[in-house]
């Protein structure tokens, strides 16, 4: 096992003793209901979600996502719109998110007590097309009585390697929005850990940060109210210098025979070409080295058998200009498994990209179905794989 693995192996070890891990997985807060259809335009309430409850007076900002960016008119967002008009507040700031565009208003002042408070798209908005966005009510929730001047708890916080990336899980006790400080050689990365959730689980690229260096990352979390709370700083190192490739597909269950036809996409994310000597493929039990090719910056290959017929008729032939790369008369040991199978471009010891088989294709709806990193750049998680049959684009990207 390498250094970095050792280290990440042992400080994982720390955190798991030190506190109960609980369910990372992200879901509705705590004590909020499920929310509501979306709005016009398919805006929906982040956070507060709608049918939140004991949402404090002192509420700091509302976020709201729509699918596609939206340019606003004169009115914005009205907050806890009623008789007496809605509470002031700032015009919507950009704030980031998975998927869509989201949007942050902070508020200038309190919520109105034990009241019901509408969220409502106000007049002059404008979706991406530059369509008129009726105004309308996005979501309701209700306020508290009283305000919230006590910031969470933090708990169960831990780190654990994932290739170029650390995946960095941990708890507050009430809906709180997380940001996550990592500082190495000088260098500080500041990334988003979530919105409104109580469980957060988020995978943090390490790329920009130096090699194989000390470094410290630190947690913050701030409830609705805005009140914030920090981990200590916790040591750890980065991971070694990998070449920018990612596995970026993979068909297991081919329509054509098996294992002849199955291969592993891989893409080369980097602006400058990339020599593949040195580098393997392997699966669960085996791996093959790669032949001393050279993958264009922006590139796709594809890892296929020896026997690998790309116009063999039953499935996609690659996209021109798709680099082959013929290993063993299998990929890895024994083929890629249909029930799902650890797939590893590695580096010596080191993991440049993986594909942790989170995906079963047994059947029969996936006969010459893909399995496709739905962005590219994302790090190797099973959240970054599509779980429906998509159709297999050797050397195309995702459909």
């Amino acid at each position: 096992m390498s250094k970095q693995a050792l280290l990440l192996s042992a400080m994982a070890t720390c955190f798991c003793a030190c506190a109960p891990q609980t369910d990372l997985t992200t879901g509705t807060p705590t004590g909020d209901t499920p929310a509501a259809p979306s709005g016009p335009a398919g805006a929906t309430l982040v956070d507060p979600v709608a049918g939140a409850t004991d949402v404090p007076l002192n509420l700091a900002a509302v976020v709201v996502r729509f699918p596609a960016a939206v340019s606003w008119g004169t009115e914005g967002l009205r907050v806890c719109d009623g008789d007496a008009g809605p509470v002031a507040a700032m015009p919507p700031a950009d704030e980031p998110c998975d998927g869509g565009a989201c949007y942050r208003v902070a508020l200038a002042a309190s919520l109105p007590p034990a009241s019901a408070c509408r969220i409502v798209i106000g007049a002059g908005a404008t979706d991406a097309a530059g369509a008129p966005i009726a105004g309308g009510v996005v979501g309701i929730f209700q306020a508290a009585a009283e305000a919230d001047v006590t910031p969470p708890a933090l708990t169960d916080v831990a780190i654990a390697a994932a290739g170029p990336c650390l995946n960095v899980s941990f708890s507050t006790d009430e809906p709180a929005t997380a940001s996550i400080v990592i500082q190495a050689g000088g260098v500080e990365s500041d990334s988003p850990g979530g919105v409104g959730q109580t469980r957060f689980d988020v995978a943090v690229p390490l790329s920009a940060l130096p090699p194989e260096s000390a470094a410290t990352i630190t947690v913050t979390a701030a409830d609705r109210a805005g009140n914030v709370v920090a981990s200590s700083p916790l040591a750890f190192e980065t991971p070694p210098a990998v070449p920018p490739i990612a596995i970026t597909e993979v068909l297991a269950n081919s329509a054509g025979p098996e294992p002849a036809q199955e291969y592993v996409e891989l893409r080369n994310l980097g602006d400058a070409d990339v020599a593949l000597a040195g580098l393997s493929i392997e699966d669960s039990k085996g791996s093959d080295d790669l032949p001393a090719e050279t993958l264009a910056a922006g590139g796709y290959a594809l890892v296929v058998t020896s026997s690998y017929d790309p116009n063999q008729g039953q499935d996609p032939v690659p996209r021109a200009g798709t680099l082959l790369l013929r290993v063993d008369s299998r990929i890895g040991a024994d083929g890629l498994s249909n029930g799902g199978e650890l797939v590893r471009l590695m580096s010596g010891d080191t993991v440049v990209s993986s594909y942790g088989g989170w995906v079963s294709v047994s059947a029969s709806s996936w006969s010459g179905k893909g399995v496709h990193r739905l962005v590219q750049t994302a790090c190797d998680r099973a959240d970054a794989w599509n779980r429906t049959p998509l159709a297999a684009t050797p050397g195309a990207g995702p459909p």
